[in-house]
């Protein structure tokens, strides 16, 4: 004789494991909608989002390290904190929708933010040859070694990492 609790753990199992294409429903939660997923259009659509969300949320985090505080400036404060609102929401929605037991879900959300990261990495990279090319250090042996002529046009020094592009997402 087999227990209730035995008998839905294999009705959940085989439910998982043997799903025909008409039961194929997933239950994407967001912060304040939810969606039953049953197409492939509507997993294609769900994922093309949520990959999308994370490159968003990385490129948002970056623009707001790429917004300096400044003395004599403090309204810059304001876009700052703007900006930091919109990438916690995302980082919520994102939080809840990986909390699917559906494990594509999970794997397209990561690889949403790992692109998003790599976009960030290109860019910050960019940004890097630009300012040493601008402070005309690139080719030049004279000019010290490469961490020295990682300055920018006023003479300070890059910022090599940020906090906030570096942390995490949910």
């Amino acid at each position: 004789m087999s227990s209730p609790l035995y008998n839905a753990f294999q009705d959940a199992r085989q439910h998982l494991v043997s799903r025909s294409s008409s039961e194929k429903s997933v239950y994407l939660g967001l912060v304040f909608k939810a969606y039953i997923l049953r197409t492939d259009s509507q997993f294609a659509l769900a994922y093309f989002f949520l990959i999308m969300l994370g490159i968003v949320e990385r490129l948002l985090s970056f623009g707001i390290d790429c917004i300096r505080d400044k003395p004599g400036q403090p309204w810059r404060i304001f876009p700052r904190a703007c900006s930091y609102f919109v990438v916690t929401m995302i980082r919520y929605v994102l939080m809840i929708a990986i909390m699917s037991p559906y494990i594509p879900m999970f794997l397209i959300i990561c690889l949403g933010l790992t692109l998003g990261q790599v976009l960030v990495e290109i860019i910050r990279y960019i940004l890097m040859i630009r300012r040493v090319k601008q402070a005309g250090l690139v080719g030049n042996d004279s000019s010290g070694s490469l961490k020295d002529s990682l300055l920018d046009t006023n003479g300070h020094r890059m910022p090599t990492r940020t906090n906030h592009v570096n942390e995490s997402c949910c």
